[in-house]
């Protein structure tokens, strides 16, 4: 049905509405340097979209890092001290949720990270009164690609998922959305190409209020 709109829509966090995947990175180099281990663009890679004990997992099969628990202050304490010195937002994700929310289009975030770091950067962004709903690492029992973060959104938003669209940057983000039933949009921000985003329904280079509002029905991907 071409003219298809969401009634409501699910932002991914890192990387998707803010550019926080480079300082994330740098929280991790400089913790993992600590313990010897110098991490590559390509740790990186494996791991984005995952929650911090999947994150922790993996580098701990490459380095003495000890206990999880323990460890997670040393990445968070500067991940925070960056965010709070270098924070912006991507202008066409900050775009878009401002035009949504002037439309009256319901907003959520749903994110790997927990509901403190999600807060902190919606406030640190002057954006947290446009989102009603916010489902961080710590609500759900199961993490991306699972689809309990965006089944938990658009409950919290009162919405079908049918109904709502998904915007991501990450496959494993994208996987969450489609099993959990929403349009979704795949965003292009440098760590995955199209063909690596290519279960979105839709790939685009930047995010729209049209981007979010065709093909529902398409049978296959579509590019933009």
């Amino acid at each position: 049905m071409a003219g298809w709109r969401p009634q409501a829509v699910v932002f991914d966090c890192d990387g998707t509405l803010a550019d926080t995947e480079p300082l994330a990175d740098l929280a991790w180099r400089e913790a993992l340097a600590e313990f010897g281990y110098e991490a590559t663009d390509e740790d990186f890679r494996r791991v984005i979209g995952h929650p911090y004990p999947t994150t922790f997992a993996y580098f701990a099969a490459r380095a003495p890092l000890g206990d999880a628990d323990e460890f997670r202050p040393r990445v968070r304490g500067r991940f925070q001290q960056l965010l709070d010195e270098r924070l912006v937002l991507h202008e066409d994700a900050e775009a878009t949720l401002h035009a949504l929310a002037a439309d009256g289009v319901p907003i959520a975030v749903a994110s790997s990270s927990s509901r403190d770091h999600v807060l902190r950067i919606l406030d640190r962004g002057g954006i947290a009164s446009l989102v009603q709903a916010v489902v961080g690492a710590d609500d759900v029992t199961e993490h991306k690609p699972a689809p309990e973060p965006y089944l938990a959104a658009v409950a919290a938003l009162r919405q079908e998922p049918a109904a709502c669209a998904a915007i991501e940057d990450t496959p494993v983000g994208i996987d969450a959305a489609r099993s959990a039933g929403l349009y979704t949009v795949g965003v292009l921000r440098g760590s995955f190409d199209r063909v690596q985003l290519g279960a979105a329904h839709r790939v685009v280079e930047r995010i729209t209020p049209a981007s979010l509002c065709h093909g529902r029905h398409a049978t296959g991907p579509e590019r933009a």
